[in-house]
This record gives C-alpha cells, sequence and structure tokens, in this order.
C-alpha cells in the first residue's frame, strides 16, 4: 500500500511540473485560432519564462522551421522568445502551429491558422463571339476557399435551375452551355459568385457579351427608295445594317463605287451604318445611288433614287411668344399651298441655338449648336427647354421639306429670366416685366379675335 501511495503522489508531482511547464510558454494571440486570408501577413511571438530554454516552431506536418528568411522564417529576439513569420500566406499553410521548449522535458504551445481565399476567376475574357447554330461555352472557372456557390443570369435575369436542365442551357462545373445559339442568345451572361465565411461575406461577378455571327440584315425594314435634292443643296442617304462581325459599306453609282471627295461624295461610316452626302451641284448628281453591306457570311444591297426637288422657302416668322428661366416658346411659320399639298410643301422647321458665350468659343460657327427638329402645325408654336437662367442665345431657323432645309433666317438674340425672386426682378429689369406683360395681352387678344 505504502509503494502504490508513492507511486500516486510521484504522478501528481510529475503532472503539476509538466503543467508549470505548458504554462511557461505563451504565445503572443488572444485566441487559439486566427483566421487569415491569402496573402496576407502574419508574426507570432513565442515566449518561454526560462531564459535557458531553447525554443523552436512546428509546421502542421511536424517539420521544425529553420530558415530566417523567406515566405515562413523565424526571427530570434531574444533567448527566450522566438516568432514566426508568415511573409504572405498560402491556402497550404492552414492547420496547427506548435512553439515547442526543451527545459528538462518537452513542452509545447500552439494555434490553428484557418486560411480562407476571396473568389478569383481564372478565365478574363469579356467578349466572345460564336457562330449562328453552333454550340457555346462560356467559361467561368472560380476559385476560393471555401468553395463559392454559383449562378447565371442572361442580361440580368436569372438562369433557372429548370431552364438549366432544360435543352437550352446546361450548367458546368466550370462555365455554361448553350445550344444551337442564335441572334437572340446575343447580350450579356453573368456568372455570379457568393462566398460566406466565418469573418465576412462576398459576391463577385464576372461578365461576358456573348455576339452571335451572322450575315447583314437591314436595321429598318421599312424603306423609301425616293429621295429628293436641290441644285446647290446637299442630300444625305443613310444606310443601317447590323452584322457580326460589323459589314462593310461600300457605295456605288451605276457600275462605279464612289469614294468621298470634296467636289461631289462624302462618305461617313461606323460599325452599323453609313451615310452618303451627295454635293447636288448640278442636275447630272440625280441617279440611283446603291449601298452594299457584307460580311464573310453575306451581303445585302440597297438603292435609292435621288431626283430634282425644290428648295424650300425660308420661315417667314420667327420671334419668341414667350419665356422664363430655362424655356423659349418660339413662333415659327412658312407659307404653304391653301389647298393642293404638293411633295414640296414644308413640312417641318429646324431651330438651332447656342449661348452668346459658345458662339464667341466656336469663332461664330454653327457646327457645335444645339437643334431641334419640328414638325409643321398650323398655329403651333414650339418650346426650347433646358436653358439656362439669366443668359443670352442666339437662334435661327429654317423650313424643311422632302428635298431639304431652307436658308436660315436672320440670327435673334433672346436671354432667359434670371432665378431672383419677382419682386426684384421687376425693380432690376423693368423693361423685361413690360415686355412680358405686352405679350400676356397679345396672347389674350389672339385667343379673343382667333
Amino acid at each position: 500500500m505504502k509503494l502504490i501511495g508513492f507511486i500516486l503522489n510521484l504522478a501528481a508531482l510529475t503532472a503539476a511540473v509538466l503543467g508549470n511547464h505548458h504554462e511557461s510558454l505563451s504565445l503572443s494571440l488572444e485566441e487559439h485560432s486566427v483566421v487569415r486570408y491569402t496573402n496576407e501577413s502574419l508574426i507570432v511571438l513565442c515566449r518561454s519564462n526560462n531564459s535557458d530554454a531553447k525554443l523552436h516552431w512546428k509546421s502542421p506536418k511536424g517539420e521544425i522551421i529553420r530558415e530566417h528568411k523567406g515566405r515562413i522564417h523565424i526571427e530570434q529576439t531574444s533567448p527566450e522568445q522566438l516568432k514566426i513569420v508568415f511573409a504572405h500566406i498560402l491556402l497550404a499553410d492552414k492547420g496547427n502551429w506548435t512553439c515547442e521548449a526543451a527545459e528538462g522535458g518537452l513542452h509545447s504551445k500552439s494555434f490553428d491558422l484557418i486560411v480562407y481565399q476571396k473568389i478569383t476567376f481564372t478565365e478574363n475574357a469579356t467578349v466572345m463571339t460564336v457562330k449562328e447554330g453552333d454550340k457555346a461555352t462560356i467559361l467561368c472557372e472560380v476559385k476560393g476557399e471555401p468553395q463559392p456557390n454559383v449562378t447565371w443570369h442572361f442580361n440580368g435575369q436569372p438562369i433557372s435551375a429548370e431552364a438549366a436542365d432544360g435543352s437550352k442551357f446546361r450548367i458546368l462545373a466550370d462555365g455554361l452551355l448553350i445550344n444551337k445559339v442564335t441572334q437572340s442568345d446575343t447580350g450579356e451572361y453573368a456568372c455570379r459568385a457568393y462566398q460566406v465565411n466565418s469573418i465576412a461575406s462576398d459576391m463577385q461577378e464576372r461578365t461576358v457579351l456573348m455576339k452571335i455571327e451572322h450575315k447583314p440584315f437591314w436595321t429598318h425594314k421599312q424603306f423609301v427608295s425616293l429621295q429628293y435634292a436641290y441644285i446647290n443643296g446637299t442630300a444625305s442617304i443613310m444606310c443601317e445594317a447590323q452584322a457580326e462581325p460589323p459589314a462593310t459599306f461600300t457605295w456605288h453609282r451605276k457600275q462605279k463605287r464612289l469614294h468621298s471627295n470634296e467636289k461631289l461624295y462624302t462618305i461617313e461610316t461606323d460599325s452599323y451604318w453609313s451615310r452618303l452626302t451627295v454635293h447636288v451641284v448640278n442636275a447630272s448628281v440625280f441617279d440611283n445611288y446603291r449601298c452594299r453591306a457584307a460580311n464573310h457570311l453575306g451581303s445585302i444591297e440597297r438603292t435609292k433614287r435621288l431626283e430634282q426637288g425644290e428648295k424650300p422657302p425660308s420661315p417667314i416668322t420667327f420671334q419668341l411668344r414667350g419665356f422664363n428661366s430655362n424655356t423659349f416658346d418660339v413662333d415659327v411659320s412658312a407659307p404653304r399651298g391653301q389647298e393642293v399639298r404638293g411633295p414640296m410643301e414644308v413640312n417641318g422647321f429646324r431651330i438651332e441655338y447656342m449661348s452668346e458665350l459658345e458662339f464667341k468659343s466656336d469663332a461664330g460657327k454653327w457646327t457645335n449648336a444645339k437643334r431641334k427638329d419640328f414638325p409643321f402645325e398650323e398655329g403651333a408654336t414650339f418650346l426650347i427647354t433646358n436653358l439656362e437662367p439669366d443668359t443670352v442665345y442666339l437662334m435661327r431657323a429654317a423650313s424643311r421639306n422632302l428635298a431639304g432645309f431652307s436658308d436660315f433666317t436672320k440670327v435673334e438674340k433672346y436671354k432667359t429670366l434670371s432665378l431672383e425672386p419677382r419682386s426684384a426682378s421687376a425693380i432690376l429689369h423693368p423693361t423685361a416685366l413690360l415686355l412680358g406683360l405686352m405679350l400676356t395681352f397679345g396672347s389674350m387678344l389672339r385667343v379673343s379675335f382667333g
């Protein structure tokens, strides 16, 4: 019995000593677990109460860290202190890291490193082109820890699980499969990745614009094959077509291809349209003009007949009916036949305007002037809106018919009202107040005797 008691006492003493040795080690962390994202850094200090202790760090695989430089290394600041330094953390670094000391026996203190990885996409292409009728696979390989959940959207609308199980779409582990693509499949496909962990949540999106290769087709189905112009005027003939890849536009007169030149033709072209401006120097330019739009999948053509018309008369009335701080009410009129309406009758107006400051900045040119087109309406006035208050504007007007625009009227100057209170305005601008009363009275008379 004495022997058994001695053994029990010895075991208790050994456990107490070992426990004291364990507590003699401490780490600079407040918690047993520490969370970091990949590429972040971390420094953990291991401290012993015994200055004679020999400290070392072990990886989760049990390997002793001996390097004093590199991505993961140790730094000895004093005999009883040893740091482990993670310059930038990788996913492979997760696990239990241990600081050990040999003080008449092996004692340790450890922490768990939890590593998360933010959402990343391995693909970076933003546009893809697919031939009509083929299959298309939009790749979206997502990396992250924990593994993100992925959903797909087409032009902002979710692709449901039921739709993805159908014959059109199929969601793959690393992308979206689209069967037998058509032009209606053209648009933006968004791969959205969601991730939730113990410290944060995240959502990232990758968008791919898918274009479907197809031969050209006309943007506008309705087409007027006849156009008018007058001598010394110009005629602008538009040609608009959708195609993927975009069509190459060419213009032809009879069997000759046309090119821009200062005398007769100006050709402007963008991805989906082309405009031929014919300078009508004499009657010889009245002819058929053919536009051709082509890519490697096919071509289409349209012909427009340009015939001689009459230049419309300039407006006979161009005056201000009313105004406030941001709007002009403009009266414009032009002579028209009383009974029979011919094809060259005035059918509308164009009003151009710019501030006096803009006019001076553009050296007296109207190239950058704002403009508004209005249809002809008997007795109607036209509103020019979104003007700046207390600002002088220069304005002019032209008539329009099927052959083009008339000469512009002489330039008029009009000024918008200030935003100051009405009483102050009346004191500072008595002329403007009187003009307003006259305009109001004139309108009442026009209504009474109209």
